[in-house]
């Protein structure tokens, strides 16, 4: 007979969920979480409203003559006080309101507010991918500087969004790819568009977050289903995968204005 030990297949990440129970999960908490800091954010701007008017009043009432201190001592420190409290207030909530600014841009799953999506639950392999996820990285290589980042060895940089890939699914192109696709030298003849291999990608959206966080925003996260239809391609679980490279960008001058909207805004 044989073990029961060898005959369950568990994921060796505890709290592993599979994609594709994921990402309704996903969808329902980024709608909730966002609500949340819209009404968080509303609420200190009335905060900030509130101590503005204070403000107004404590002007009114006492003018600008206690700065002079012709009230006396006491009444003009009793005054002061109660002015730099509410100075104090100000700056806290400005400094609130900013924050809650940046986080209604931040991915929902980012706990920790570093920018990055935290993503323990994703497999820790390469080549672990084990179903097509609903999203998936599509890279614009017009638009990608290629990020020098740091030369680990000659030739070879690694970049944002490669640093934060838990996969390793991301590369910079070859030189024959560059010379081939016709792309302005000058620009990339020493650091190339990277390429993502689309077949590994886990649409975890980390390279998204990184690109737009500290590169150029060459980085997007488009539904899988309108990835297909668009370039007419079947995404697989295959490994090593297919890179975007191999993608024939030309179909996206094609699309009406419509179609072309709708594979980068339909949720």
């Amino acid at each position: 007979m044989v073990p029961e030990l060898l005959t369950k297949s568990e994921h060796a990440l505890p709290g592993y969920i599979p994609p594709h129970k994921r990402d309704q999960r996903r969808a329902d908490s980024y709608q909730r979480t966002l609500e949340t800091r819209q009404k968080e954010k509303a609420a200190l701007e009335a905060q900030l409203e509130t101590n503005r008017l204070k403000r107004a009043e404590f002007w009114k009432q006492n003018g600008y003559r206690w700065l002079l201190r012709l009230d006396g001592y006491d009444t003009w420190k009793e005054k002061r006080a109660a002015y730099k409290a509410l100075a104090e207030e100000r700056a806290q909530l400005v400094e609130k309101i900013r924050q809650k600014t940046i986080d209604l841009h931040r991915s929902p799953e980012d706990k920790d507010g570093d920018g990055l999506v935290d993503t323990d639950q994703y497999p820790d392999k390469i080549g672990q991918k084990r179903a097509k996820p609903a999203w998936i990285a599509l890279v614009d290589p017009a638009n990608c500087s290629g990020c020098s980042g740091h030369e680990v060895k000659p030739g070879e940089w690694v970049t944002p969004c490669q640093s934060v890939c838990p996969v390793d699914c991301i590369s910079h192109l070859t030189p024959e790819q560059v010379k081939m696709h016709g792309y302005d030298r000058s620009v990339h003849a020493f650091v190339p568009p990277v390429q993502i291999r689309f077949d590994e990608c886990i649409g975890c959206d980390k390279c998204a977050q990184a690109c737009a966080r500290d590169a150029w925003n060459a980085v997007t996260m488009v539904k899988t289903e309108k990835f297909e239809e668009v370039f007419e391609i079947k995404i697989g679980t295959k490994y090593p995968g297919r890179a975007s490279n191999d993608i024939d960008f030309s179909k996206l001058d094609q699309l009406t204005d419509e179609e072309f909207c709708s594979l980068y805004t339909t949720v």
